[in-house]
């Protein structure tokens, strides 16, 4: 199980270099793609970083932060 957590988190880091090279290529663009593609990028990062939080929530779903109502609804399903 625990390489099915080192692949979730490898595929966040994918995700947030893929929107970090959207966001590069943003300020090279004019003011409608732009801001799409601004967009666009924070939300892939955003996507990025939930899948990575999954998944280090999942390494140990009874700590301290299963307390939480955001961790409990993370950690369901």
């Amino acid at each position: 199980m625990y390489f099915y957590y080192q692949i979730g988190i490898l595929v966040g880091l994918i995700v947030i270099a893929f929107s970090i090279n959207i966001f590069r290529k943003c300020s090279k663009q004019k003011y409608p793609a732009n801001l799409i593609n601004f967009t666009f990028s924070f939300a892939i990062s955003t996507i990025g970083i939930c899948i990575i939080i999954a998944s280090l929530a999942a390494f140990q779903p009874h700590n301290w932060y299963t307390s939480s109502l955001l961790w409990k609804m993370l950690i369901a399903g």
